[in-house]
């Protein structure tokens, strides 16, 4: 009896085990959302090597950003000479940038979106001249070995009314 009342407590704990609710989804938005706030501090420090760390390193990986050209960017290499470069590259400005509403969509296990808006506000440190802009912001990012990196960044300006 004693052997059938502790096999029924194994079978229910592992029955249990199996229909609980997985943390591991809300560890893998915790995961994306570090994603973007490790984005918004490489740029606002101007840390290269952080932003580096964050995009997958391929001639896949592709983004849109307004005011750059080309408007398409393909390939890692092409992201770093069009873009982060030239970002790093320019004379310091104090920037902040603010992200609201993010929106973690789980595509598949390895497969995310996070969606957004932001506002960025670069102060200039000699005329202490402000210029804010707000943009849409969507990453896709994909988990390879082991770690969230972005495949695709697309930033579009909100209009101004």
């Amino acid at each position: 009896m004693r052997k059938h009342t502790i096999l029924l407590i194994i079978i229910t704990l592992v029955f249990c085990l199996s229909v609980a609710p997985s943390a591991t989804a809300a560890s893998d938005e915790e995961e994306i959302i570090q994603v973007e706030t490790n984005f918004i501090k490489a740029y606002t420090t101007g840390d290269f090597e952080l932003m580096s760390s964050l995009y997958w390193h391929s001639s896949k990986t592709s983004t849109f950003f307004p005011g750059t050209q080309p408007l398409l960017g393909q390939g890692w290499e092409e992201l770093l000479e069009n873009r982060w470069k030239s970002i790093f590259a320019s004379p310091a400005v104090n920037t902040t940038i603010t992200f609201h509403h993010p929106q973690v969509t789980m595509i598949k296990d390895d497969v995310a979106v996070i969606t957004g808006y932001e506002c960025v506000a670069n102060t200039d440190p000699t005329t202490q001249e402000e210029v804010v802009s707000h943009n849409r912001v969507t990453r896709v990012v994909k988990k390879i070995r082991g770690k969230w990196l972005i495949v695709h960044d697309h930033v579009s300006q909100v209009p101004v009314e």
